[in-house]
């Protein structure tokens, strides 16, 4: 196959129009099989990780729950990509959500001070959720990347942080979504060891046989929102020891992720907690979605040994990537966040004018660039699938062919947004003379 039409298979390969199998030259795919799994709403705790602040006396309750995406046929051993959801409501109580909007309407200043949205709130975001109400599953919202992600012969693992999302935030939260993956993985490597252990019997179904069938030396993690703090955080050379025996990150996707709060000031110590430098990373940031997400590649570039994609995603917000945070699911809270814009359904960079409000002149107009049309969820999720697929055939299957859509040699999205793809690959480092 000559370079240029193998670069144009791969775009079509991106844009899901083309099935194709990375271990298989028949361009067929592995059928696709999919559970949940839980070992209960309170089954985890992480030392230092309270739900009413820290100087509570009582560890915050976390669940033990996922959802599996894996290939049905074909022997492996296959790579594992483990997905982590972000920072969202953990209950979907409709009554509690139509009662905290309400207030907010009737006292749009000072409905901070309610009582009842707090208790509103309250009802929202405790852990476990009150009897008779669901969880939010956030964990499911990743299924449309699981499914092509196992179609293409990974095994996908996505896992539900409720019980941190209720309990503290900042550092202390990404340590325990980052103890909280490596509880999954242990779980994992043991059922994939023995074909028994702790989750087996407790999926939704038959118990999957993957005894033997992935390579956990092949493991890729994507986090979205506070999920993207906490993979960065997970992969950091300060943390690779908490890693469970025999697996190895090889490949950290930050997905519109959360900043990394002051870890890219000059000189500061929390550098080194979010600082990927042993395995390939890629950040995505969303142009509707006030550009977050580049501090992991800043905090990268010119220290790992690795390379480094950056996609900035223009027309992007940052809940269409989770489907159930998007309004077309119809989920409890869920909404369209598109950022700052010029007009509805337009968004781009402003500059805002130097302007004293007390000269008693007019405020002068903002001036917008890069203003592009706002992405639909689904023309979002194309892309978002594309492109995570591609990464993590480049990263955990060696297909060069699609580092060529990662890398921006290829644009399969051409016709409906911009996609500015770069990767920046280390300088050798001299040796000694």
């Amino acid at each position: 196959m000559s370079l240029l039409k193998g670069l144009a298979a791969v775009a079509l390969v991106a844009a899901g129009l083309v099935p194709t199998s990375p271990a298989q030259a028949n361009d067929r795919t592995y059928p696709v099989r999919s559970l949940d799994y839980t070992l209960g709403d309170r089954a985890f705790t992480v030392a230092g990780f309270h739900t009413d602040g820290p100087d509570s006396s009582t560890l915050a309750p976390i669940e033990l729950t996922g959802n599996v995406h894996y290939p049905a046929a074909g022997k492996g051993p296959f790579p594992l990509v483990v997905l982590s959801h972000g920072y969202w409501s953990t209950c979907a109580d409709r009554a509690a959500d139509a009662e905290a909007a309400r207030i907010e309407k009737e006292s749009p200043d000072d409905y901070y001070d309610d009582p009842r949205w707090l208790d509103a709130l309250h009802r929202l975001w405790q852990w476990p959720c009150a009897p008779g109400v669901a969880a939010l599953p956030s964990y499911r919202g990743y299924d449309y990347l699981a499914r092509q992600l196992a179609a293409q012969g990974m095994v996908v693992v996505s896992i539900s942080a409720n019980g941190i999302n209720a309990g503290q935030i900042g550092t202390e939260a990404d340590n325990a979504r980052a103890k909280l993956i490596n509880k999954h993985l242990a779980l994992w490597t043991e059922l994939a060891r023995t074909g028994r252990g702790a989750l087996a019997g407790h999926f939704n179904g038959p118990t999957p046989d993957l005894k033997g069938r992935i390579d956990f030396s092949r493991t890729g993690t994507l986090g979205h929102s506070r999920g993207g703090r906490a993979v960065a955080w997970h992969a950091a050379d300060v943390h690779r020891a908490d890693l469970p025996a025999g697996v190895r990150v090889a490949g950290v996707l930050a997905l519109a992720a959360a900043g990394s709060g002051t870890a890219t000031n000059p000189g500061s110590p929390d550098a080194k907690l979010y600082r990927v430098t042993s395995a390939p990373l890629a950040v995505w940031v969303g142009g509707c979605d006030s550009e977050q997400g580049l501090d992991y590649a800043k905090l990268a570039i010119g220290h790992t040994r690795e390379p480094v994609y950056t996609w900035h995603v223009r027309g992007a917000n940052h809940n269409f990537l989770n489907t159930q945070w998007s309004p077309g699911s119809g989920q409890v809270g869920a909404v369209d966040d598109q950022g700052f814009g010029p007009a509805p359904g337009w968004c781009g960079t402003p500059t805002f004018p130097d302007w004293d409000p007390d000269s008693g002149t007019p405020e002068p107009p903002i001036e917008w660039s890069h203003v592009t049309r706002k992405l639909t969820e689904t023309e979002q999720r194309q892309v978002s699938a594309g492109y995570v697929t591609a990464f993590f055939r480049a990263v955990l299957l060696g297909d060069r062919q699609a580092d060529a859509v990662v890398s921006g040699g290829v644009h399969p999205y051409a016709s409906f947004t911009v996609v500015d793809a770069e990767k920046i690959v280390p300088r050798p480092r001299r040796g000694p003379r």
